[in-house]
């Protein structure tokens, strides 16, 4: 994978549109020099050349062969590669959480806050702890553990009732979607040296699979808070979930906790925007807001499974809901 990067990196040969500006600034990406990749940039738009679509390709091209890089586990070449495409388009949301992730997981801290610090300034998000992929500046910053108003309540209040009157159906249902339909969540955040973490969606790929309670309960979400995903997460004892972001900050996420043994509760970590907590517990629901950085580490000895809810964030009006 990391010839592969270089290979990617290497090929800075544009079409036959290509000037020297462009090549100047992808030679100047390859070393994630923003700077004097920006000035190059502005040289290419000032004089309307052509070749700047062609280094727009190559952006593309390198940031996809970094993402895919991270899914298989090679941090140190999705940096590279994610390093290099950000330093053409250091004005991308979601490419500039994307670096920002995996500088942490390679430990460059130094430069993780330098290129948040970049991004704050540049004006992609205002906390630096809240970077989701797409911001929406109209939606209030309510912190990572934010307070949940009436509706919001409700939807807590109706989720526990519904798992204290059908528990073991509740969890059955969630170890039957993840055991016929479950999959390794290959997203980077997981570190490749620690046990698996699993999840399975709970929508219309997933039919074949009876579980009239989860769907009921999903449906009840949907009617009082909005519902934009739902899914079963496992994680398994030892597990770890890197610091990372959300896509938006237009949703909050609940939890409810279908197996978390009583012995496990203390040593399941959610930490959300700096603040760790014990959050999991069976047959309660955890709030959260995700787009703020987020990390888990699972230092117990059985598996957690929960029921996954992506909720409208409240400030979202019902008729303009959507994903993002």
């Amino acid at each position: 994978m990391r010839r592969r990067a270089a290979a990617v990196l290497y090929c800075c040969c544009l079409t036959a549109a290509s000037t020297q500006p462009c090549d100047a600034a992808i030679a100047a990406a390859t070393k994630l020099d923003v700077e004097k990749t920006q000035r190059h940039l502005a040289i290419v738009r000032q004089r309307d050349l052509p070749c700047v679509a062609d280094v727009g390709a190559w952006a593309l091209r390198v940031a996809q062969a970094g993402e895919n890089a991270l899914k298989q586990g090679d941090a140190k070449s999705a940096t590279k590669l994610l390093g290099a495409a950000w330093a053409l388009a250091p004005v991308d949301e979601s490419l500039t959480a994307k670096y920002i992730s995996v500088l942490g997981f390679v430990d460059a801290l130094t430069r993780k806050e330098e290129v948040i610090a970049d991004a704050v300034a540049r004006g992609l998000w205002r906390d630096p702890l809240q970077r989701p992929g797409v911001f929406d500046a109209a939606v209030p910053p309510t912190g990572g553990w934010p307070a949940p108003p009436p509706s919001v309540r409700t939807c807590i209040a109706d989720l526990e009732r519904a798992y204290a009157d059908n528990s073991a159906a509740f969890r059955d249902e969630a170890l039957a979607l993840l055991g016929t339909r479950g999959y390794e969540a290959h997203e980077g955040l997981q570190d490749p040296a620690k046990p698996r973490w699993s999840y399975a969606d709970v929508d219309d790929s997933t039919l074949e699979v009876r579980a009239p309670r989860i769907r009921a309960a999903a449906a009840a979400v949907n009617r009082t808070c909005g519902l934009r995903a739902a899914g079963v997460s496992r994680l398994e004892p030892g597990a770890v979930i890197r610091p990372h972001t959300g896509p938006t900050n237009r949703r909050w996420t609940l939890h409810l906790g279908l197996v978390v043994a009583a012995a496990d509760v203390a040593k399941l970590t959610l930490t959300v925007a700096g603040e760790a907590r014990h959050a999991w517990a069976q047959g309660r629901v955890a709030l959260f807001d995700d787009s703020y950085e987020h990390d888990v580490v699972h230092a117990g000895l059985s598996d957690r499974v929960v029921l996954d809810l992506s909720i409208d964030h409240p400030s979202i009006r019902a008729d303009d809901r959507g994903d993002l």
